[in-house]
């Protein structure tokens, strides 16, 4: 509840960055994206901030939530200062100076007075006991505070936890605004993360149509050029196409980099596809419904290209490019 809480929060913020967009996708998502306000505000009100793991053993419902709650965590932790304050108005209101509040588990709770004062106690005093030197008696107030202390506490975590269903039940209701909200900020976590690569690595918009051909000019690995020494990577150039450029022949000794080319022409038209820029100077990609690229048995391309480019010893190798053809 607290971690829906505080995405929650998000949203306005989230709401007013759209708000000024000039793109139509932007826009369309400012326009669907429902703040949930009043579930936040519901988790806000109801919900302690650093909960218990558990919603069976209390400590759940913040004060001010509910009423009964409050009055039952009260009665846990101030049950004795009210026994004290009630003996203390009822020795002054009747005039028996040595009147007391006891306890036993057979009666309860009740105010005990000798016998020297039973000319002064009230009717309202109903009598629950007689002992050699004293009587003892029950008030409805003395009742009402004696079923708060008692099982406060045990009352307190079953309202609790019924009270954490209800709300739990509320949210529960609004499930679909929450998914539609989730969906919108799900697409702006993907489109933030593809501009920031863009601009960090310098990559480019690609062209994607359905003129059948991938023509990348300056291509790079993504995932290699990143665990490299910046400025290491030798790019390449690809063509292919649907009439006369079907198939590339790639040659070249072992640990050459043909595998790295290969899935670097796969991940390039991969991440045009679904909407990011790519590691390129420029790429026409046409649209594709497919994409096979060969994987060795034991294959681990950074491991390699760590070994060929770093070295055990974290020496530096030279490593020439390769006309691909």
């Amino acid at each position: 509840m607290i971690s829906l809480r505080n995405s929650l929060k998000q949203l306005p913020y989230l709401k007013k960055i759209l708000a000024s967009s000039k793109s139509e996708l932007l826009q369309n998502l400012y326009l669907n994206l429902d703040q949930l306000a009043d579930i936040h505000d519901l988790i806000e009100s109801a919900i302690v901030e650093e909960p218990p793991i558990t919603i069976t053993e209390g400590g759940i419902i913040k004060k001010g939530y509910n009423e009964e709650i409050d009055e039952l965590k009260e009665a846990t932790l101030e049950g004795k200062n009210w026994l004290i304050e009630l003996e203390a108005k009822e020795k002054e209101e009747t005039g028996i100076k040595n009147l007391k509040v006891g306890f036993n588990k057979v009666f309860g709770y009740f105010f005990e007075v000798t016998k020297s004062y039973l000319n002064l106690v009230p009717e309202r005093f109903i009598r629950k006991q007689t002992l050699a030197n004293c009587e003892r008696y029950i008030t409805e107030e003395l009742n009402n505070l004696e079923s708060k202390i008692l099982g406060a506490e045990e009352k307190a975590i079953d309202l609790e936890y019924k009270l954490f269903i209800e709300i739990r039940n509320k949210i529960a209701v609004n499930i679909e605004r929450l998914q539609k909200a989730s969906n919108i900020v799900s697409i702006l976590d993907v489109l933030t993360s593809f501009a920031i690569v863009a601009e960090d690595l310098n990559y480019t918009k690609p062209d994607v149509n359905n003129n059948g051909i991938i023509d990348i000019k300056g291509g790079r690995h993504p995932v290699i050029e990143k665990i490299m020494p910046s400025g290491t990577f030798i790019d390449n150039d690809t063509y292919l196409d649907k009439q006369n450029d079907r198939l590339s022949i790639i040659t070249g000794p072992n640990m050459a980099g043909k595998s790295t080319y290969m899935r670097q022409v796969a991940l390039i038209t991969l991440m045009a596809q679904i909407g990011s820029f790519v590691p390129a100077t420029s790429a026409t990609i046409g649209v594709v419904d497919k994409i096979f690229t060969r994987v060795g048995a034991s294959d681990d391309l950074a491991m390699r290209t760590k070994y060929i480019y770093g070295g055990n010893d974290g020496s530096r190798r030279d490593i020439k490019r390769s006309h691909i053809k």
